[in-house]
Formats: C-alpha cells, structure tokens, sequence
C-alpha cells in the first residue's frame, strides 16, 4: 500500500518548483492533493495532468482570510486533512540598502504570516488524523550569504515557529517539522541566476550540483510519512551538504 494511500495533502503555492514537484510526488504515493496559489493557469494544468487527484483554489496566501477560505474549501471537498505543506513563499535577492519597505512587508506576509495562519487553520483537521505540517525553510536561514538579509531573517523565524509548534501542538498528536532546501533549480533562481553565481553555489555543495525540485520534494513527502513518524520539530537540509 503506498504511504499516502486515502489520505489528503494541501501544499500551498503549489503550481511550480518545489511546490509542483511535492504535489506530484504525493500524488505517485496515493494522496489526494489541494494546491494552491495566485496564478489559475498552472493550477489547471496541474489538475488536468492528474484528473481527480488534484483540486486547487485560486488564492493570495499573504491575504488575512484566505486561509481559512482555503482549509474550508479543503474540507468541503475531502472531509479531511492530513498534511499541510507551507511551501508559499517569495525571494528577494539585493543588499538590504536597496530593499524597499514593499518588498520587506511582502516577505513577511507571504513567508511568515501566511504561514502562521495556515497552520492556525489547519490544526483542528489535523488534529483528527493525527497529521503533519512540514513548512518549508532555506539554508540561508542559518547559513551566511550577504544580499539575503530580508529574506533569510524570515526563513530564521519559520524554523524557529516550527520548533515551538511542534512543542505546542504535539499533545495533539501533529507533528511539525521543516525542510530547509540547497540552492534548487527552480525558475524563482534561474530569473536571477548568472554563470558565475552558478559555479559559486555549486562549489559551496559537496555533492557539486543544484538541487532538483525533485530532490527536495522527496525529503518532504519522507518526512510527511508514516516512516518519519518519531520525528517532530526538526529542521532537515536537503541541500547535497551546501555550506557545510
């Protein structure tokens, strides 16, 4: 029997990347996935590529309200949770002298609030199955990269949220945990990837490559399963050992 088999998956910003490769690598161990995120055509053409495995809603998780829209919807539609997957999440890359106040605020909404209300939402279902949140972290939340200042403070906080809510929630029977990924071929780096930044980060992994969205996402669904089930407020790197 596949690990997900009957069980139900919501992964939020869902339609690319990372997001799209742990939807589809729930899919292949059974699940039923709800995807969501702000663009509708990905999320249709993930859905038609697995035809009654995957629902979606169209919706901003940085917005108040949408997550419980979303949860609801999930409900509505399966009559269950069983694990919630924060991987909505947004990049900036710059010197901290040239971010602006805009782009400080849409990185806390989208990679910190966002966050917290999903999993606020979610805890009623997954207290009943007894499910998982993984959220999804960066190695730049702990190791050193100047130009991510921004960003890499608010993926400081998500693995700091998630060592808390996992003593907290844990008497509820939900474990929590976090996967905080390498540097991942995903069109959000490839937008401001240059050849020389290529050679860098590969230099700074052991196993001298870029992740592939698969390889993240594999972590993810282990850590999400019945084999992980003894696991709860870690932070696991699947990043082939970057900044080591």
């Amino acid at each position: 029997m596949k690990s997900f088999e009957d069980k139900v998956v919501l992964v939020t910003g869902g339609s690319a990347g990372i997001r799209r490769a742990s939807a589809e690598e729930f899919i292949a161990e059974g699940a039923k996935v709800v995807v969501t995120a702000r663009r509708k055509e990905p999320l249709e053409k993930l859905a038609a590529a697995h035809p009654g495995r995957v629902s979606y809603v169209q919706a901003d998780v940085a917005q108040p309200g949408e997550a419980k829209r979303v949860v609801d919807f999930v409900l509505a539609e399966h009559g269950r949770l069983d694990v919630l997957v924060n991987n909505a999440g947004a990049f900036v890359m710059k010197p901290l002298a040239e971010t602006t106040d805009e782009e400080i605020l849409g990185l806390l909404a989208l990679n910190v609030a966002g966050l917290l209300a999903f999993s606020r939402e979610a805890l009623e279902p997954l207290a009943k199955t007894r499910g998982s949140i993984i959220n999804i972290s960066s190695t730049v939340a702990t190791g050193v990269m100047p130009g991510v200042a921004a960003y890499s403070g608010t993926k400081a906080a998500v693995e700091q949220i998630t060592r808390v809510l996992a003593a907290e929630v844990g008497p509820m029977g939900i474990r929590v945990n976090a996967v905080a990924p390498g540097a991942t071929e995903t069109d959000m780096l490839r937008g401001g990837l240059t050849d020389e930044m290529r050679v860098a980060m590969e230099s700074q992994t052991p196993l001298g490559r870029l992740g592939q969205p698969e390889d993240v996402a594999r972590v993810i669904v282990l850590l999400a399963g019945p084999k992980a089930s003894w696991i709860t407020g870690q932070i696991i790197a699947a990043s082939g050992g970057m900044m080591l």
